[in-house]
């Protein structure tokens, strides 16, 4: 056994932990993540929660579109008249949260949502190595199967399309969460299934734009991509 089980539908990782530093422009972001995160692969508890939902322990990895996504956030020219109350961002499956993280340093209140606690727990630990105030952000389980009655003006999505049948569920997490004149980010390093999230997205009343994006990854590697920009009238 590994040390790790997801017992209640909750990994449990305990091995080694890393906290790597990112540049976003003038604004700096250290991020807590599991050093090893091929062990969960091997746990017990993993493989009984997959036969039960299908679930993978995606989140304790660092995937291309939340370099994508944190640099968009970074860029975007976010309101700066609104210091004692700021927009609020809802991250879906924000994984380690990267995304949120830099929507925090740019000043924005952030709620991180995902579908295992574990996740949530290192973001807390990042949001704390960051000495963000904690009363800015907080963290949640959300399952996009069953969606609270709840509006956000800014929604992000890193790599959260990857799959076919996720683009109608993601669809529907915008449909029925961001707030009218809000404003979603979406990114996707080019994958297939990518190409039916406009017309998803569009079908359920929404507008949705793709613009290209490139990012740079920790090792040095240059990353190209979809910000897929939804909106709402």
């Amino acid at each position: 056994m590994s040390g790790e089980s997801a017992t209640d539908d909750t990994t449990r990782y305990t091995g080694p932990v890393g906290v790597v530093t990112f540049h976003f422009g003038e604004r700096t972001v250290r991020l807590v993540r599991p050093g090893d995160p091929d062990r969960l692969l091997e746990d017990a508890g993993v493989h009984a929660w997959n036969r039960r939902d299908d679930y993978m322990p995606y989140w304790a990895y660092l995937w291309p579109g939340a370099y994508l996504l944190a640099g968009a956030v970074a860029r975007e020219s976010w309101p700066a008249d609104r210091p004692d109350s700021p927009l609020e961002a809802l991250e879906i499956g924000c994984g380690l949260g990267l995304a949120g993280l830099a929507a925090l340093a740019c000043g924005l209140k952030v709620q991180f949502s995902d579908y295992d606690r574990a996740s949530l727990d290192f973001v807390e630990r990042s949001a704390a190595e960051n000495r963000f105030e904690a009363d800015r952000y907080s963290t949640r389980l959300l399952d996009w199967r069953k969606l609270p009655d709840e509006r956000f003006p800014i929604i992000l999505g890193a790599d959260v399309t990857y799959e076919a049948r996720l683009v109608p569920l993601v669809a529907d997490v915008l449909a029925a969460m961001l707030a009218p004149g809000g404003l979603g980010l979406i990114s996707s390093p080019y994958r297939i299934a990518d190409e039916a999230f406009p017309a998803a997205v569009r079908q359920r009343g929404l507008n949705c734009r793709a613009e290209k994006a490139t990012a740079m990854a920790e090792d040095g590697c240059a990353l190209a991509g979809t910000i897929y920009r939804v909106t709402r009238e």
